[in-house]
């Protein structure tokens, strides 16, 4: 448990340090802040809250910087929102309403509009059905040693793999093998297939379910994302040299759908999820932040709003704007189904 005054002072070095990512000192918050306590007493509960893992001490700097931990207590409990002004939400709700193309154009202005107004990496993912399920399968042999196996879903698409085949099959018996498995995986999800191809004793048959499986959970993922504010989010002094700027665009390439819509699909529709550093599991983001909220419509199809930027961020500003452009599309996309 953190003092009041304990409070107020992580607080204020995190306020500080998102301000101006310079490590905050005792004399700069009492010189800046007019506190009514001496520059030791500060020291004192600072070094209280480094020994508790709240802020941390960077080797070059006098100054403290917050930790993870620290971020995390801000967010949830000293933090205020900046709400959005209603001039804010009148423009915004402007801006989309003017366009006349459709969904895709929605999604783009999106994250245009919310990454100019946050200063980072804004990502909008097309909604899509929180799980799809198989329609049918069918086998059609390839040259006798490989087999094209199409997996057509509940939701109409199509996606193909070719298999390798120990021994050529011929077509009558690859269609037998198709009503079969057919007969039993009509009608699963990705993780109901996997389970059935572990019961299934015949390793060819146990083969071509597993592939179903993959292609049905790869349906899940397929959702094509509209991404903006790159630029603004490498300006910042965590990206100043060349090979972090780098690290950080490949980092994003390989994070920005997959992992994204896991973790927006992890709430109900309407809950903002703050994830900082490491919470978000994903190797090579440890300093990176993640404020996503889901958005959909009333049939069970789901997209993803978020903002990813350092673990440094504005989340007193990222927060209110994630939860309302999801709460916009939500609303906009009810309007055209």
């Amino acid at each position: 448990m953190l003092t009041d005054r304990q409070a107020a002072i992580l607080r204020l070095v995190v306020q500080e340090y998102i301000e101006t990512a310079e490590p905050v000192s005792s004399r700069s918050l009492v010189e800046k802040h007019q506190l009514p306590i001496s520059s030791a007493t500060i020291r004192n509960e600072m070094a209280r809250l480094e020994e508790d893992g709240y802020i941390t001490h960077p080797h070059t700097s006098a100054g403290r910087v917050p930790a993870e931990i620290g971020y995390r207590r801000y967010v949830e409990s000293l933090m205020a929102e900046d709400p959005i002004a209603p001039a804010e939400q009148r423009t915004i709700e402007h801006q989309l309403h003017q366009v006349l193309g459709g969904l895709d154009e929605w999604l783009s202005l999106a994250a245009t509009i919310l990454a100019a107004s946050v200063g980072n990496v804004a990502v909008v993912t097309r909604p899509q059905a929180t799980g799809a399920h198989l329609k049918h399968m069918q086998l059609v042999e390839l040259h006798g040693e490989s087999v094209l196996l199409v997996a057509v879903m509940d939701d109409g698409r199509v996606r193909q793999r070719i298999l390798p085949q120990p021994t050529p099959t011929r077509q009558d018996v690859l269609n037998e093998r198709t009503l079969r498995l057919n007969a039993r995986m009509a009608g699963l999800g990705g993780a109901a297939t996997q389970l059935l191809a572990t019961e299934i004793s015949d390793p060819e048959d146990a083969t071509i379910v597993r592939a179903v499986a993959e292609l049905i959970e790869e349906q899940r993922y397929t959702e094509e994302t509209f991404l903006d504010g790159l630029r603004a989010a490498l300006e910042q002094p965590e990206f100043a040299s060349v090979d972090r700027m780098l690290m950080a665009v490949q980092q994003l390439q390989a994070y920005r759908v997959r992992r994204l819509v896991e973790q927006a699909r992890g709430g109900r529709l309407g809950i903002t999820r703050v994830l900082i550093g490491r919470e978000h599991g994903v190797e090579g983001m440890q300093e990176w932040s993640v404020v996503v909220s889901s958005y959909g419509d009333a049939a069970g199809s789901i997209g993803a709003v978020a903002v990813l930027g350092p673990t440094r961020m504005h989340y007193e500003r990222t927060i209110p704007r994630v939860r309302y452009v999801a709460a916009l599309m939500s609303h906009l996309i009810e309007g055209v189904r």
